[in-house]
């Protein structure tokens, strides 16, 4: 459970309600920091805070070293190379630099798939820019067969932020079905609850957020493979991201550094950087025979089971730690209410997942999303809650 690794669950309480459970239920939104990560990031800032890459004296080098070394550590963590890991602000970023970085290989007959599931963070980077291109479907497999020369790139979900449902079995049929172009993952959600090997499931690009995993907001990773360095575009420009700028005959000429720098324009978070080392280190420590997704996988299937013993619950999904339900004739966002009325917090709406929620006919939604530190009885809780909702609304 390990949820005194945790000090939100002991601090915050007292200041938000002394009265009411404290029931962190949307840990999909955000997983809450473990307490390791939180001084870790301190502790850089107190010891070791300078701008990386760009000063000679000591500090700075030291600077330099926890951003190499955590390159270093991330890039083992996902099976990837070190100078195949780039350093982003969140998947969203990621996803809009490839949506943006590859416009020179999308010709305009090309075809970009995007999984139905997405969230919209990894559609709208697509159908923003390339609109008709792009085709938004639950049958990836299907439009590939259909079109094979037009699909340049297929963009999927690791693991749906509504349904829980993942994407590894979708990726094999699409290779072995004879498809080599690009695949991009959205593993936002995935990498709390699976161990991700990049090469393994022989995937061009992989973005996600660091805080979905216990890091800091503000840093994230996006994972690409080493021939795409090349061809891909950068989405920002600025700083450490050349190796020179000359003018020439009034015109800028600009060399870009090679590998991951050439994305990293601009001042790293670098007190981000240190918290996700130590998160890593956390998972490392403490998920060793995948122990915490066991954890979540029992709880998901607990709370299915009391669920379904609601007669005005209605449940779409329940699996990988995501559970979405609705109570009969009541509006998801009437529901959350009334749960945080009683402490517990959980997240209503359409979960930036509207098509997808559009075309199962199911509508906005609540949404709870698990992790190893809940418990048995907080979800004992939620569900003696929910059994009071409509009566809580008059009906």
């Amino acid at each position: 459970m390990l949820r005194e690794e945790f000090a939100i669950f002991e601090e915050a309480p007292a200041l938000i309600d002394p009265v009411l459970p404290f029931v962190y239920l949307d840990s999909a939104a955000t997983m809450q920091r473990p307490n390791q990560v939180i001084e870790r990031e301190v502790e850089y800032y107190k010891t070791q805070n300078a701008n990386p890459l760009r000063g000679l004296y000591k500090l700075s080098e030291q600077s330099t070293e926890v951003l190499n070394q955590t390159r270093i550590k991330v890039a083992k963590y996902i099976g990837a190379d070190p100078d195949e890991v780039v350093f982003i602000k969140n998947a969203t970023e990621g996803i809009n630099l490839i949506a943006n970085g590859v416009r020179e290989v999308i010709g305009e007959k090309d075809k970009i798939l995007v999984s139905l599931d997405s969230h919209h963070s990894n559609i709208l980077p697509f159908t923003e820019r390339y609109g008709k291109q792009v085709v938004v479907t639950e049958d990836i497999l299907g439009e590939f067969k259909r079109g094979k020369e037009a699909v340049k790139i297929v963009a999927l979900t690791g693991l749906s932020n509504v349904s829980g449902e993942e994407q590894n079995e979708l990726i094999r049929e699409l290779r072995e079905s004879g498809y080599g172009g690009a695949i991009l993952v959205d593993a936002a959600q995935l990498v709390a609850h699976r161990r991700i090997d990049v090469k393994k499931m022989d995937v061009d690009f992989l973005v996600f957020s660091g805080h979905k995993m216990g890091a800091p907001m503000g840093v994230g990773i996006l994972y690409m493979r080493r021939e795409w360095m090349e061809k891909i575009t950068p989405l920002n420009y600025g700083g450490e991201m050349v190796e020179g700028v000359e003018c020439q005959n009034g015109a800028i000429k600009s060399e870009f550094a090679f590998g991951p720098q050439k994305f990293e324009g601009g001042t790293i978070n670098m007190g981000g950087v240190a918290g996700l080392s130590a998160a890593i280190d956390f998972w490392q420590e403490h998920n060793k025979d995948n122990k915490l997704f066991g954890v979540v996988e029992e709880l998901t299937s607990f709370l299915k089971e009391q669920i379904g013993e609601i007669e005005d619950a209605e449940m779409y999904y329940a699996k990988n730690g995501i559970v979405l339900l609705n109570i009969k004739g009541v509006h998801a966002h009437d529901t959350a209410q009334i749960l945080s009325n009683y402490g517990v917090m959980v997240r209503a709406g359409w979960h930036c997942a509207e098509p997808f929620l559009t075309e199962k006919k199911i509508g906005p939604a609540v949404r709870v999303s698990l992790m190893f530190y809940n418990t048995k009885n907080e979800l004992k809780y939620l569900t003696s809650i929910l059994k009071k909702v409509r009566s809580e609304m008059g009906l």
